[in-house]
This record gives structure tokens, C-alpha cells and sequence, in this order.
């Protein structure tokens, strides 16, 4: 089958398997409890929570199903590797979801169910930086490579505070991987993955998107927000678009350095206080408390106060922007690739 349109065929499949999915997982959730407030709104409405559970199994799905069009062994060994870990990081978000996981124990599982990339070394530890090209560090690329879900991950979860932050945003940077796969010299292993995966993950967010943008009627909770950044992590190794995801992700790891930084380290949301942000008249303002966390979203009203709506508008041009420069460094990239 014509790869281009396998291609469409799974963005087309995860879109509307996640538009028929998220609204029936919603009804689940609400009929069984499982609903938040929407603190930056004054009427403060309760939302369907873990909802995210429903776009990240579809495009779990569609993994399992890219083994029957797998270009060859290497390449099924690496999806089967991704399925394990993405399998894992859900269980640990409905968990977390349910149950709830200390601030210092969540990072440290997703390290743990990291492991399999390191034991079975089927990534290519000879990562290509812009301006120098392909660098042989395999000791470090391997050690760092076990951290990489658990950083994407808890990025992405941490983005998660606005009506369609983390979804919207993780659109922007699926599109700039799936990009990049064309800029980029990649094997068809790496190829097939990049695209594949990628397409997969921007049709099951557009579907869960739709509901999810303001003013949101699901919320994804820890389950979508910690499999999405898994999702992406994954894609970055076995896609080899390490590099050029950092950059997309740029945004994402300085809000999550600013709020780790701010607090003194992982502390559970409970257990901080103070607000970065209150709600007034509609607007959201930042917290004028020394101690209160130093997020993307204060940073963002510490001018004036600005209405959900305009902040998350702003998020999306800034991940846009970091997209825009992974693109520039896909062509880096390029030009010193032998």
C-alpha cells in the first residue's frame, strides 16, 4: 500500500475515532463522578475530567496497527517498544487520575517504564546537532534517553492549566514533527515511525481538541496530558527527532523549569498554597504573592490581565513560534548531514 495513503488513512481513522470517543468518555466520567471545577471561570462549571483516556488509547490503537505496515523488523521492534511504554504511562495516569501519586514518585515510575529503550538499544544513539552533524556519545545519549518520557511527559502535564493549552499546542508540535520528517535524513525505519506516529497523535488531539478548546467540555486530565508527552518523547527517539523537538518543546520546558524552580522542587499541586493566578471580573490576573509559583500563564498577565481566551491565543503563537524555529533546525539539520 502506498505509503502517503497509509499515512492519511491513520490521521483520518484517530480523527474520528477520537471525535465519536471523547464525547462518550465524558458521559462515563460524569455519570461515574469523575468531574473538576474550571477555576478560571466566574460561573466555575464542573468538567468531565481523565477524558484524555479516550484520544491517547486511539492513537495507542493505531501503534498496534502500524505493525501490520511496518517496513521491516527493526522497525516493529521499535513501535513494539513504543506500544509497551505508551501502555505503561497510561496505566500510570489513570492512576494518578484516581488515586493520586506524590509529586517525587510520578517522575520516578515514568523513568522506571523508560527502561525498555535503554535494555533493548533499538534506537540510534548518534543524535545530529546543527552546525556539527551526527555525534557518537552512545554512553550519554542512552543515559539521558531514560529521562526523556518522563521530561516530555510531565512538560506536557504541567502545560495543561488552560482550555486547549497542552491539546492545542501538542497539534502545533505533532504537525512540526511530521514536518521535519521531510527535512530531515532519516531511514525509512526512523521515516515511517516519524510520520506514522506523528500523523496518528495530530488526528487523536484535533478529535479531543475540538471539546477541549475554550470553553472546554472535557478536560484531559493526567492520563492525556502524561501519554501526550510520552507520545512526543517517543517520536523524538525512535523518530530520530531529538533535536528538533527540543526546540518545538522550548515553551514547554521553560514553564516547567520556571514552576520547579519557583516551588523548590516537585510538590504536588496541593501542597502549594499560593496561586500563580487569580480570577476577577472575568480576567486573569497574576498573583501578586512572592511565594506563589512563577508560571507561563502569570508571566503572561503580569503586564495587564487578560481574559483565558487571549492567554491561551498567546501560548499558541509562542509553541508556534518555537515550531517555526524546529523547522529552521530540521534544515540545519540537513545541511551537515553526510
Amino acid at each position: 500500500m502506498n505509503d502517503m495513503l497509509i499515512y492519511s488513512a491513520v490521521f483520518l481513522a484517530t480523527l474520528i475515532a477520537s471525535l465519536i470517543l471523547t464525547p462518550l468518555t465524558a458521559k462515563i466520567m460524569r455519570r461515574i463522578g469523575k468531574v473538576g471545577t474550571d477555576i478560571h471561570k466566574a460561573s466555575r462549571p464542573e468538567i468531565p475530567e481523565s477524558v484524555g483516556l479516550a484520544y491517547i488509547l486511539v492513537f495507542l490503537a493505531a501503534l498496534v496497527a502500524s505493525l501490520l505496515f511496518a517496513p521491516d523488523e527493526l522497525t516493529k521492534n521499535r513501535i513494539g517498544i513504543m506500544v509497551l511504554i505508551m501502555s505503561l504511562v497510561i496505566a500510570v495516569g489513570l492512576y494518578d487520575d484516581f488515586m493520586t501519586l506524590s509529586a517525587i514518585l510520578k517522575p520516578g515510575i515514568l523513568v522506571l517504564i523508560s527502561l525498555p529503550i535503554v535494555i533493548f538499544q533499538y534506537a540510534d544513539p548518534k543524535p545530529v546537532l546543527p552546525f556539527v552533524g551526527p555525534v557518537r556519545i552512545t554512553i550519554v545519549y542512552w543515559a539521558v534517553a531514560v529521562f526523556v518520557v518522563a521530561i516530555t511527559s510531565n512538560a506536557s502535564n504541567m502545560l495543561d492549566v488552560l482550555n486547549g493549552s497542552m491539546s492545542g499546542t501538542s497539534i502545533l508540535i505533532g504537525i512540526t514533527a511530521f514536518v521535519a520528517s521531510f527535512i530531515v535524513p532519516l531511514t525509512a525505519s526512523q521515516q515511517f515511525i516519524a510520520r506514522y506516529a506523528s500523523l496518528a497523535l495530530i488526528g487523536s488531539l484535533v478529535g479531543f481538541w475540538w471539546f477541549n478548546r475554550y470553553p472546554a467540555k472535557v478536560f484531559a486530565g493526567d492520563t492525556g496530558s502524561l501519554g501526550t508527552g510520552a507520545a512526543i518523547g517517543l517520536i523524538a527517539i525512535y523518530g530520530k527527532l531529538e533535536f528538533v523537538l527540543i526546540v518545538a518543546l522550548l515553551v514547554h520546558i521553560m514553564n516547567s523549569f520556571s514552576i520547579l524552580s519557583s516551588i523548590g522542587g516537585l510538590k504536588e499541586r496541593r501542597e502549594i498554597r499560593s496561586r500563580p493566578t487569580i480570577v476577577k471580573d472575568g480576567n486573569i490576573h497574576a498573583s501578586k504573592d512572592p511565594k506563589a509559583p512563577i508560571t507561563l500563564v502569570r508571566l503572561l498577565v503580569a503586564a495587564r490581565p487578560k481574559t483565558e481566551r487571549e492567554i491561551v491565543n498567546d501560548i499558541y503563537i509562542q509553541v508556534g513560534f518555537s515550531c517555526i524555529l524546529a523547522i529552521i533546525t530540521a534544515f540545519l539539520i540537513r545541511g551537515v548531514t553526510p
